[in-house]
């Protein structure tokens, strides 16, 4: 009977400092895992939804084209005579929710609307974001920008494949 007092005793003490010291290294570890995976993971949404925001636009400029014969003016005879309202556009992105991104548009390559080019700047970067928008940098990625020809670019580090692949 003895010996299971003792057993008792033992078992019901706790943790030894040794398992306590195995806890924290493998929560360490899977810390160290999960926290660069979590931020990666964060990033690439925000840019998806900079590039859905863009490829939105391109397609409402491209309606507008066809309908009214350019890129920069509401109706046929504004782009004619290349005056008038220029089409509206997204000014953030994402859609909903918190800003990440400025979106902007440039008419300024052709004098008579026949090309834009749309530029999603990180709201961290751009100073032209709404207040209440998300202090977001991408310096893998930078401005992301698409012309009328389908063209995609980056200004950041990155490559443009893996910046607009996913």
């Amino acid at each position: 009977m003895k010996k299971t007092t003792n057993t008792m005793r033992r078992a019901a003490r706790g943790f030894t400092l040794v398992e306590m010291l195995i806890v924290i290294v493998i929560a360490g570890i899977f810390a160290a895992i999960a926290i660069p995976n979590y931020t990666n993971y964060v990033t690439r949404s925000k840019r998806s939804g900079a590039k859905t925001v863009l490829l939105d636009a391109a397609n409402a400029l491209e309606r507008n084209y066809t309908t009214n014969g350019c890129y920069n003016r509401t109706s046929v005879a504004n782009c004619q005579a290349q005056a008038g309202a220029a089409p509206a556009l997204p000014a953030v992105a994402p859609a909903e929710g918190k800003a990440s991104y400025a979106v902007t548009v440039d008419f300024t390559g052709s004098a008579t609307g026949q090309t834009y080019t749309l530029t999603a700047t990180p709201c961290g970067t751009a100073g032209t974001c709404p207040a209440g928008s998300d202090a977001f940098t991408d310096a893998e990625c930078g401005n992301l920008t698409l012309t009328q020809a389908g063209v995609r670019g980056i200004t950041g580090t990155g490559t443009v494949a893996r910046c607009w692949q996913r």
